[in-house]
């Protein structure tokens, strides 16, 4: 006959994930500071919650995607110090949380999961996310590129380096979409080759459903620079 858990011990290890999430949202504050805006500890907290609610819809299991959203971008403050190679942040955040969470006393598996979530949490390298939990991560992380919130996250990038408010098509259309040199970059183009995109790409039912209105929301104010820009009202 199986045995259940007692319900103090449920209670106990309750308590000891929530220690330890309180423990990597500290550790996240701290790998955040001094990090530009577009990328600051409040892109966290907007990942975490994105990614808390599509994991809670889609049946992830809501400890790795919380550890795994808080830890995403922990590695983001070394790029510069890299050299040749600055734009390999899911690398650095994962090498950086490994240690973290062994001192957190995780068991192989949720290490694991986590790590392979943080490591997965963009295309780059041909890095798919597979698991589900990787892929809540991963649509969370992009909804917060959409909407109000990634139109302004848009101008503090292109503030961050020295860019302006429009560009006129004509001025990037012949640009290869594989260059990312901030010299090249602007909002405009930022929608025309990816942003425009990204709903398409999500990967959980949920994550889509949320891309759709932020979607039209940052279309629609994409149209209104247009229109302001041409003296419109």
């Amino acid at each position: 006959m199986n045995q259940e858990t007692p319900e103090p011990a449920l209670e106990e290890a309750a308590g000891l994930d929530a220690a330890r999430l309180e423990a990597a949202r500290a550790f996240a504050r701290e790998r955040h500071e001094g990090t530009g805006p577009c990328h600051d500890y409040s892109h966290v907290e907007r990942v975490y919650r994105l990614a808390e609610r599509i994991a809670a819809s889609e049946g992830a299991d809501l400890f790795v995607v919380r550890l795994a959203a808080l830890l995403h971008d922990v590695g983001r403050g070394l790029e510069p110090r890299i050299g040749p190679d600055p734009d390999r942040h899911e690398e650095l955040s994962a090498e950086l949380a490994e240690p973290f969470l062994r001192g957190l006393g995780l068991d192989e598996s949720r290490i694991a999961a986590v790590l392979e979530a943080v490591l997965r949490h963009r295309h780059r390298r041909g890095r798919a996310p597979e698991s589900l939990e990787a892929r809540c991560l991963y649509d969370a992380d992009k909804l917060d590129s959409l909407g109000a919130v990634g139109a302004a996250r848009a101008y503090l990038w292109l503030g961050e380096h020295g860019r302006s408010v429009h560009y006129p098509e004509a001025s990037w259309l012949g640009v290869d979409p594989a260059n990312n040199a901030t010299e090249v970059d602007s909002f405009q183009r930022e929608w025309s080759i990816k942003l425009r995109h990204l709903r398409e790409r999500l990967y959980t039912a949920e994550g889509r459903r949320l891309a759709d209105r932020r979607h039209e929301r940052m279309l629609r104010i994409l149209e209104e620079i247009e229109d302001e820009v041409a003296g419109g009202s």
